[in-house]
């Protein structure tokens, strides 16, 4: 009699156990569904950010091909072909 009392109460261990992981499993994946979000729609507002951001004025653009040229990053007639370009 003891000895089937012993298998029930293992039986109901297993099921609560079993049921537990169970719960947890389905919060951490509500959790990554969640973050998943939030990196979505922080990355789409990024993106939104940056497509509605001030084209450069051509001072701005002439100034950083000047210190490309000043690095040694361009040479002289790229520096004043880009800067026609700009010009024009």
């Amino acid at each position: 009699m003891l000895w089937i009392l012993v298998v029930i109460l293992v039986i109901v261990l297993i099921v609560s156990i079993s049921k537990g992981n169970k719960k947890k499993n389905l919060e951490i994946e509500r959790m990554q569904r969640e973050k998943w979000q939030r990196q979505k729609l922080e990355r789409e507002a990024k993106e939104k950010a940056e497509k509605t951001e001030q084209p450069s004025s051509v001072s701005d653009e002439l100034i950083k091909l000047k210190k490309l040229l000043d690095d040694e990053v361009i040479n002289q007639e790229e520096f004043d072909k880009q800067k026609t370009k700009l010009l024009n």
